[in-house]
């Protein structure tokens, strides 16, 4: 095999040269891996991110993140910028967390998980019906929850479902999904901005792209709402029960070893797979191979695809939450969904003539026609992309956003100040509650389109310039 693409400069960190010889010895790697120029390696993930490997039928969780399903997209508005006050993003942000329920604390979870403890349904939670038929289902059933039109399922990746109908026809949402799902899964859809995730208002500043950008109708000087968010809670369980990952906390994995157990080995029927099960999800093992076509790879599958459904499902709700929002704080507003990707995923597809297992950490799927997002960091530029010419050398992956790229191009003094002196206000839901930060210029984000573009995995459409972010 050919030596994995390292797209982004060596960074001359030991630990992360070490898991890349580790992913080079994985046997059933088809093509070589991909880094690219967003690599960076988190302290609580196996593998690093900007990632993407290709297996030859075999399943690798920690090639991926710990909860599948994490999303980016992109919502029009025909606001325009000078409706943007102060006044009017405090309201929005105050009205996004309308409908939210009560925050559960570690063992009222537990409670709730026994059921000692029901969590009452607030206007977006699903009943148990609604919750069944979006795993099942996925987008397709989520835009009949939230009254959109099916047109939108052209803006989401694999239009927002993913089991075949034979797979369907014997789907045990028992037997793949545990307890946790059924009874905290149906809460709070399309919501969650804690840690690197947000909303975060944008102008179009410069269309790069106009044959592109009019397919999207975007013309410059157009708000849009960006957001990093979506997965929610069954990715996160599918993550934490089919595997042992560095991400769990020692509370988390005494409580993941009694349900874990429980949901693989609670009857005497699943005793028999006691060896496989053990050995996959219990035991330290990095980069482990699951044949996907055994029958606990194709459980394992299934687990998966009922996290991308629900995810895909997720992207709907945030739409539903943002439109209420806004003509609750603007009667006059409308919103187009332009695109929602996913960057954490394992998938089967077509790679140069060759069905393989594509695993994605933090890398959005490129393909021809469909819109994609490089995110910069809330003081800088973002750009919406379409794939290029060389995309599938690459397996039709690209970075999803820009952030350590940024932060190292400013510690080295290559970034500055913005000449034109723009500020983001930052939103948050703890003291101080309004912050003001000053735009950088954009070295960073530019350095990693810049190099997609050169290798022709990427075009770009538009770039971005944000105004007001959201977090918490």
């Amino acid at each position: 095999m050919e030596e994995a693409k390292l797209l982004g400069p060596d960074l001359e960190n030991p630990k992360l040269k070490n898991i890349m010889d580790k992913i080079a010895g994985v046997r059933s790697l088809v093509f070589a891996p991909v880094y690219f120029p967003d690599l960076t390696l988190k302290d609580r993930t196996e593998s690093p991110s900007s990632f993407a490997a290709a297996t030859n039928d075999t399943i690798v969780p920690e090639f991926s993140a710990p909860s599948l399903g994490c999303g980016m997209g992109i919502i029009k508005t025909n606001l325009h910028e000078s409706d943007l006050t102060e006044k009017f993003f405090s309201e929005f942000y105050t009205n996004v967390q309308n409908e939210l329920g009560k925050h559960y604390s570690f063992f009222e979870n537990v409670s709730v998980w026994l059921g000692l403890k029901k969590r009452h349904l607030k206007k977006y939670d699903l009943t148990e019906r609604e919750f069944e038929d979006i795993i099942r289902h996925g987008a397709p059933a989520a835009v009949k929850k939230y009254g959109y039109d099916k047109s939108i399922l052209e803006r989401i990746e694999d239009k927002g479902s993913v089991f075949t109908d034979e797979e369907l026809a014997r789907l045990d949402l028992h037997n793949i999904l545990p307890r946790s799902s059924f009874t905290n899964g149906r809460h709070d859809l399309g919501y969650g901005y804690k840690g690197n995730h947000f909303l975060e208002f944008q102008t179009v500043e410069k269309v790069l792209d106009p044959k592109i950008a009019g397919v999207f109708n975007l013309k410059e000087g157009d708000i849009v709402i960006m957001y990093h968010g979506g997965g929610g809670m069954i990715p996160y369980h599918v993550g934490r029960y089919y595997a042992n990952r560095k991400k769990n906390t020692l509370k988390q994995k005494i409580f993941l070893f009694i349900g874990k157990y429980i949901f693989h080995f609670g009857s005497a029927q699943n005793i028999r797979t006691l060896k496989e099960r053990f050995n996959y999800y219990f035991r330290p093992h990095p980069f482990q191979e699951i044949p996907a076509r055994s029958p606990e790879g194709i459980r394992l599958m299934l687990a998966n695809k009922a996290s991308l459904n629900y995810s895909y499902a997720f992207n709907i709700a945030i739409l539903r939450r943002v439109e209420d929002a806004l003509k609750k704080t603007n009667r006059t507003a409308q919103v187009e969904l332009i695109t929602a990707k996913i960057h954490n995923m394992i998938s089967r597809e077509q790679i140069l003539g060759k069905e393989v297992l594509v695993h994605r950490h933090t890398t959005n799927k490129v393909l021809a026609g469909q819109a994609n997002l490089i995110s910069g960091y809330n003081n800088t530029s973002s750009y919406m992309v379409t794939a290029g010419k060389n995309a599938e050398m690459y397996l039709n992956s690209a970075d999803h956003g820009a952030g350590s790229v940024i932060k190292r191009f400013e510690k080295e003094g290559k970034s500055k100040k913005h000449p034109q002196r723009f500020v983001t206000k930052i939103f948050t839901t703890k003291a101080p509650f309004v912050k003001t930060v000053e735009h950088i210029t954009s070295e960073g984000v530019d350095y990693v389109v810049d190099t997609l573009v050169r290798v022709g995995i990427i075009s770009p459409i538009a770039k971005l310039r944000p105004i007001a972010v959201f977090k918490g």
